[in-house]
């Protein structure tokens, strides 16, 4: 038999990574394979019902680099990581997410005698130590490293080495499946206003602050205009909800409503919205329901543009194209009706998640077949580093 293991941040709460693994739970059981999730965020409010059995599968141990810890404790740590994994498997993919935890992974991997892969799925892959630029540049020569967008591995090695357009290492993370017809608690929530902008997705990702401040400068702009802004999503702090209203408190017009972590997404509620404001998959949720949706590039947190219509893009904008602002692009969907009516102009590809996942497989069979592992211990911590940290816990 054979066993997957996903290396991620969380199974609790809803966002882009928790439908992500998901699908790929579904899509690899399809084939037999047997598989284990383990996080690195603790949480009891699991909503996705296919990740309740990983729940207990935390280890925070794991956004920390392996040396902070004694070799006691890092065996103690490997200990119950493959126990959850178990044993007596033909063959074991490691599949980490989340770019601090791909040291573990491989020192793990090289323990049980697995393939590590990584599949980078965040929206920031900005790196400054350059020990770390050699190890994802093994990973990426042997075929083990791959994004989710084509220009995420671009950026990870800016300033190191050049990856060719064709060999970008681009591989699709399906997380927009999140949309059903069903009953929803939230109808009440949802007034009568001029406007209705929606947006998806957690509310701790970094673009959301910019994007409520953006959103109430428009509606200051036009204060005979009532706006309310529906955030379906939630977050683990209470700060950000506290941060998202201070910040629309600027404008009287504008009413701010909250689902909190929320899937699926009741679409007859989506369909009171005139537009959507979101990142990375969640762009692409609402665009695939038909509706005009900016996307905010997660690097600079401004538009990247509409999707479909001035853009196909919805993590990163491409290098050297323009942008306008949201304001601006809110003003011309909203106010001057630029999109009302138009077809959307430019192809934004959704095919069936089982399909995208076949590609995952086959760039890992591509991979480098031989046995072989980084030398992690080349990631250890200064040794300035090394002595504040144990200090701080002692």
């Amino acid at each position: 038999m054979k066993k997957y293991v996903i290396l991620t941040f969380a199974v609790a709460g809803i966002g882009g990574t928790q439908i992500y693994v998901r699908n790929k739970i579904l899509f690899l059981r399809s084939l037999g394979w047997d598989v284990t999730v383990i996080c690195t965020e603790t949480g009891d409010d699991v909503v996705v019902k296919e990740l309740i059995p990983y729940k207990g599968h935390s280890m925070p141990e794991l956004i920390k680099n392996p040396f902070l810890f004694s070799k006691k404790q890092r065996n103690e740590i490997f200990g119950k990581m493959r126990s959850w994994i178990g044993d007596g498997y033909d063959e074991v993919v490691i599949e980490t997410n989340i770019m601090p935890a791909t040291p573990w992974g491989e020192l793990l991997a090289e323990q049980i005698g697995a393939k590590h892969f990584i599949f980078l799925i965040q929206e920031d892959y900005s790196l400054s130590d350059i020990r770390y630029m050699k190890f994802f540049d093994f990973k990426y020569r042997r075929g083990e490293l791959a994004a989710n967008t084509k220009y995420a591995l671009k950026q990870l090695f800016e300033g190191y080495r050049e990856i060719p357009d064709d060999k970008c290492g681009e591989l699709l993370a399906v997380c927009y499946n999140v949309v059903e017809e069903c009953e929803s608690e939230h109808d009440s929530g949802i007034i009568e206003a001029d406007y209705h902008i929606g947006s998806i997705g957690r509310l701790n990702k970094p673009f959301v602050l910019p994007m409520v401040k953006d959103i109430t400068a428009f509606a200051k702009e036009y204060p005979d205009k009532t706006v309310q802004l529906v955030l379906f999503g939630g977050s683990p702090e209470q700060k950000d909800y506290d941060d998202i209203y201070a910040a629309a408190s600027g404008a009287s017009n504008l009413k701010v409503y909250i689902t909190g972590p929320i899937f699926p997404v009741p679409r007859h509620l989506l369909k009171m919205m005139d537009v959507f404001v979101s990142s990375a998959g969640a762009a692409r949720t609402s665009t695939d329901e038909g509706f005009i949706t900016i996307a905010i590039d997660a690097n600079d947190y401004e538009p990247i543009g509409v999707v479909g219509y001035t853009t196909s893009e919805i993590v990163h904008r491409a290098p050297g194209a323009a942008h306008k602002s949201t304001e601006e692009l809110l003003k011309r969907i909203l106010i001057d009706k630029e999109f009302d009516g138009k077809k959307a102009a430019i192809s934004v590809s959704n095919p069936d998640y089982m399909v995208i996942f076949r590609d995952h497989m086959k760039y890992l069979a591509e991979s480098a077949d031989n046995v072989e592992y980084y030398q992690v211990k080349q990631l250890r911590p200064h040794f300035l580093g090394l002595i504040k940290y144990r200090l701080t816990k002692a």
